[in-house]
Parts: C-alpha cells; structure tokens; sequence
C-alpha cells in the first residue's frame, strides 16, 4: 500500500546524539515527499520551540505531535488540537517527586501552553534548573502551583534507572494522567488518552489517511502506541529493549548514521 504520511520521534531516533542530522538527506527527503504527496511528522516530547531550533537551517514544513501528543499544529503553524492535564494531579505528582529527592535529576517541569513553571523547591534537584532551562521554553520558578496560570500540556520529571517502578507508583495513584518514558531518565505525563498514536489516528482523520498508509520510527516506550497504531512501524538498533520482538522493523542503521532518513529515502519514497 502506498504510504502517504511518515511520523518520526526525534531524539535517539531522528537526531543523532549532538542533536543533528544530515540537513542534504533531509532536504532530499522533504522533495521527494512533496513530490508524492506525503505529509512528514515530526511527533516527539519536546514542544513546538525546540523543535523549531532542531530544524533551524532546513526547510521547516513538518506537521508536529508535539507534549507527546498533548499538541498538534500544522506546517503553517495552526494549532489543530491541545490536551491540557487536570490539575488535580499536580500536588499528588510533587509529593512523589519530592519523596524521591535523591533520585531525580532533574526537578518536576510543568509545560504550558506558552511557558514552562518549576517550583523553587525542586530547583536544585539533581543536576538544577540549569539543565531543565535548556529544555524548556520561558522556564519560570514559582513557589506555589496556585501561581500556574496556563493550561498545562505535559509535566515531565527526570529519575534515571527508575523510570518503570516510579511509573508504577503513579499508576497505583489512579491519577487522571497518562504517564510514559521516552528512556534516558525522562518521564512524562500528560491527559488521560493522550499519547503519540491517539494524535496520529486524529491527525489521520483530519487528512483522510488511513493507519495502513502510515509508517513511524521510535525508539522508546513513549513511541510504542504510535508504532502499534501505524501499518509500518520502525524502531532503531539503540531502541528500549521492551520494543524489540513485537514485529516492528528496524531501520537500516543507528541514530548517528542518519538510520531514519536513509530507511525513508530507501524503503518509504
């Protein structure tokens, strides 16, 4: 079956581990896909800023999941959807946080729809606010939640080698979030329902491409409900060891060697 949409995770699958890629692949890639009509997504964690400063220098005519599927905005910039968390949860999830003080290594970030809050108190948490303010976009310190004053799309906390059992713990909560890892130490919660395939099957609907017609690439927990959803689903040699033996395909070679666009440009178009 023709494919007619490509969706692609960024770190650890896309980009390379200094965060790049081979912009004249890219750039070849881009023509062929507008020549056969196929809409590229780029559907990952990060929010819309940082994704625009990875594909600073290229042509930036991707279609976005982005919050891990909290958000959805076209090539020209249109936001088609956002899902913004209850903040019921918000204090629960800080005093989980908070009682693993010595594991986190990064404190909780609360990711809103222009800005990004951190209570002071986690600040200095692990490696300090100085490594959650490269990730984030107007990362501002408040000290209390009462002062979150925007819808929030994801919260996100880092606890390296303690991803799944802190996963279980939330889940044992009954908290009205989704909670996933993309690996490397990231866990994110977002809406109930929320995640990267939910996004894609709207995305689907919206442009009347049927899940058959759609391939993906992964490489992490955060990207299983997306490759389960789509008819060709790709994961990468580094991919978490959970993914591997579900029949996924993998791609001809690993981040660092562009694996994503070589695949694309050899097997897709």
């Amino acid at each position: 079956m023709t494919i007619k949409l490509i969706a692609t995770d960024l770190d650890a699958t896309f980009l390379n581990d200094e965060k790049a890629f081979d912009h004249t692949l890219y750039e070849q890639m881009v023509e062929r896909a507008e020549e056969q009509g196929v809409t590229f997504v780029v559907a990952t964690g990060n929010h819309p800023d940082k994704v625009a400063h990875y594909f600073s220098g290229v042509k930036q005519d991707y279609t976005l999941i982005a919050n891990n599927g909290a958000e959805v905005v076209t090539a020209d910039g249109r936001v088609l959807a956002t899902y913004a968390i209850d903040p019921a949860s918000f204090a629960p999830v800080v005093r989980q946080v908070e009682g693993l003080a010595d594991r986190v290594q990064m404190g909780l970030v609360f990711t809103g729809t222009d800005k990004a809050f951190m209570l002071r108190s986690q600040a200095d948490l692990g490696l300090g606010i100085d490594k959650a303010a490269s990730y984030f976009k107007s990362l501002t310190l408040i000290d209390d939640l009462s002062e979150i004053d925007e819808p929030i799309l994801k919260m996100t906390v880092n606890l390296p080698e303690y991803e799944l059992p802190f996963i279980k713990q939330i889940d044992e909560m009954a908290l009205p979030v989704h909670v996933t890892t993309s690996g490397y130490g990231a866990i994110d919660f977002v809406a109930p329902n929320v995640n990267k395939g939910v996004a894609l099957a709207d995305l689907g609907e919206r442009l009347a491409i049927k899940k058959e017609e759609m391939a993906a690439f992964g490489d992490g927990l955060n990207d299983l409900e997306m490759l389960r959803y789509v008819g060709h689903p790709y994961i990468m040699p580094n991919a978490d060891p959970l993914l591997f033996g579900q029949g996924f395909h993998q791609v001809l070679t690993d981040n660092n060697h562009d694996g994503v666009l070589k695949t694309i440009l050899q097997k897709l178009l």
